[in-house]
């Protein structure tokens, strides 16, 4: 089962719905404090709740992960309001200490870099939370572009990676739909563990597990027929990350001017920071739910008593008052976004 929150959007499956929560124990208790942690088993059901069992187990994996990235957010967040507090003293006293404040600026980066380890792999760049599988990173491609690959003359293009069995083809152009061309990218490019998408302004974008980008963005190449890229010997292909939620590194400090942008820029990462820490209470109070619920009921009974829910809510007539509960759970999922999952089948 793979879950993924994403400020206040969060998917699971092939499902989308918003949601907002409050926050859990700082991140300065993660190595001591229960919330650092795997929660406790449930105690083991009985023989006919074997199936539930084995589902709650992985609950438990993916409370124990949302618990580190809450610790990690939190941990972000105390510094990031001390770093503010300095940012502002100095400029009320209008002096500036310089070398104070870049200690602070380096603490925050290197926490930045621990991100990975410190949230258990489940928290990636731009502070989307991931659960059930590793946070993925995203990326753009020069030279890949809808209007490129649907239009023009038919072309191979082979793409190849350092390590892989074999390379892998997808023919372009020649009028195929967006559709087919998403398709086939998917299907060629799945096998090298690059994942193709659009987002929700219909441009395409592509994402690859973390722990594989270094290796892809350097070693990724591409070979076509001379229409899109060059024919002949394989060239790289030119890949940008999308720059992350919060670069603290690029934030001087030599001025008065460069200390105020840096504290308009530490209060937006303090917002988008409050944003992903309340996206990440509300699905782990579910995970917690959901453990003790199947320690009472096998995963079958479950499941019907979740369809029979949602069906008698679904048929009501009397007004529209059920399908408020309802839209959540489709907001922000645009033609784009359908478009992305179905080309994955």
């Amino acid at each position: 089962m793979s879950t993924t929150f994403s400020g206040i959007n969060q998917t699971s499956g092939d499902k989308r719905w918003s949601k907002d929560g409050a926050a859990v124990a700082p991140a300065s208790a993660r190595a001591s404090s229960p919330a650092s942690r795997p929660a406790p088993e449930s105690p083991r059901p009985s023989a006919g709740a074997a199936s539930g069992w084995r589902y709650s187990t992985q609950l438990n994996e993916q409370l124990s992960a949302a618990q580190c990235a809450l610790g990690y957010v939190d941990d972000m967040l105390r510094q990031l309001e001390s770093f503010k507090s300095s940012l502002s003293q100095q400029l009320a006293q209008r002096r500036l200490d310089s070398a104070d404040l870049k200690q602070q600026q380096g603490e925050l980066a290197r926490s930045w870099q621990r991100r990975q380890a410190d949230s258990a792999g489940s928290l990636d760049s731009q502070l989307r939370l991931s659960l059930g599988a590793p946070a993925r990173q995203n990326f753009t491609a020069q030279g890949l572009d809808l209007d490129s690959l649907t239009g023009g003359q038919p072309e191979t293009l082979v793409f190849a990676l350092d390590g892989q069995a074999a390379p892998a083809s997808v023919r372009v152009g020649d009028g195929i739909s967006r559709e087919a061309a998403l398709r086939r990218l998917n299907q060629a490019l799945g096998p090298l563990g690059v994942r193709c998408e659009l987002d929700d302004r219909g441009r395409l974008g592509f994402s690859c597990g973390e722990q594989q980008w270094d290796k892809l963005r350097s070693s990724l190449t591409v070979r076509g027929g001379g229409v899109r890229f060059p024919g002949g010997m394989p060239q790289p292909l030119p890949v940008q990350a999308e720059p992350p939620a919060l670069d603290v590194s690029r934030w001087q400090l030599d001025d008065h001017a460069q200390v105020r942008q840096a504290l308009q820029g530490a209060v937006r990462s303090i917002a988008q920071l409050q944003q992903t820490r309340a996206a990440i209470a509300l699905p782990i109070a579910e995970a917690r739910q959901s453990i003790s619920q199947l320690t009472r009921t096998d995963e079958q009974s479950w499941a019907d008593g979740f369809v029979s829910d949602f069906n008698a809510r679904l048929n009501q007539t009397a007004d529209f008052n059920h399908l408020q509960q309802l839209v959540p759970a489709v907001l922000g999922i645009s033609r784009y976004r359908v478009i992305s999952l179905l080309s994955l089948r």
